[in-house]
């Protein structure tokens, strides 16, 4: 049964006239009379009987009224959740979400103007377990996933450089990782953060046992630290860019493009048969 008729029967039947209820519905009478006639002929049966006030229910129209108003509530439910599932969920973690989401977002909804979302900042381990409980349809991650459920697509990674005030010494002359070990480091993260994890393992290789002076859980603020001549870091290319070129920090790729960090998005497997999140997916990985 159309909808749209199912509608005009149920307004009909509130109403009790084709008048008032083409009134309510902001339509012509002629569209309710004609509208109707389609359901009654559906139906078979005349579902209305005129009055000396309007009309009112047959017995077969008494029978349709709350098989109608459960469909038509129900379509409307369905159409309420299917916009809000238009509404994507993501989430990342802090740096991501300060330094590159907000560039990849402004130029998503410049060529999606309709495009909305809602954006939350989490650790890693809560970005893994918003996407598998549903609470985010995606998540962006600065280390690699493995789970049975989530699929990982990668974005290029970022190299990670050692990164002083510029006027360090090692701006211009790094003396090798024999001198590390004395220097006071500004870390971002504590010990069980990944990308805290891939430098103190990078470091490890060198033989570098870092004197950590600050463990910071903002990269904003190891850049702070780091400006003010307290110590050195490591941190990935992407997120100084903008400083090392204003000249605020010097940056060294002391591993010859070795050293990286992944950036990955990772969502559901079944998400791949929703269209409209799989082109937003390919958008991000064309523009990252």
């Amino acid at each position: 049964m159309d909808l749209s008729s199912l509608e005009v029967f149920l307004a009909i039947a509130q109403h009790g006239s084709l008048n008032r209820a083409a009134s309510a519905l902001f339509l012509a009478q002629s569209t309710v009379t004609h509208r109707l006639k389609q359901l009654e002929r559906q139906v078979g049966s005349p579902l209305f009987i005129r009055t000396s006030t309007g009309v009112s229910l047959t017995g077969e129209g008494r029978r349709l009224l709350p098989v109608a108003a459960a469909i038509v509530e129900q379509m409307r439910d369905f159409s309420s959740r299917r916009q809000e599932r238009q509404a994507l969920n993501i989430v990342a973690g802090k740096a991501f979400a300060a330094y590159e989401l907000p560039r990849l977002l402004g130029e998503y909804r410049k060529e999606h103007p309709h495009f909305t979302c809602y954006v939350r900042s989490t650790l890693y381990e809560e970005s893994i377990s918003s996407v598998l409980t549903g609470a985010a349809d995606l998540a962006f991650l600065g280390h690699e996933v493995y789970h049975p459920h989530i699929h990982q697509e990668f974005l290029p990674s970022d190299r990670v450089l050692l990164v002083t005030s510029p006027d360090h010494p090692w701006a211009t002359n790094f003396p090798g990782f024999g001198q590390w070990g004395s220097e006071p480091v500004i870390a971002f993260g504590n010990h069980a953060a990944p990308f805290r994890q891939r430098v103190d393992r990078f470091l490890a290789r060198q033989g570098v046992f870092p004197h950590v002076i600050m463990e910071l859980d903002s990269f904003g603020a190891v850049i702070k630290m780091v400006q003010q001549r307290l110590g050195v870091t490591m941190l990935p290319e992407r997120i100084i860019q903008g400083e090392v070129a204003a000249g605020r920090l010097a940056a060294r790729d002391v591993a010859d493009g070795q050293f990286t960090r992944p950036t990955l998005i990772a969502y559901l497997h079944g998400k791949k048969e929703d269209e409209a999140f799989m082109a937003f997916v390919q958008w991000i990985i064309k523009s990252y």
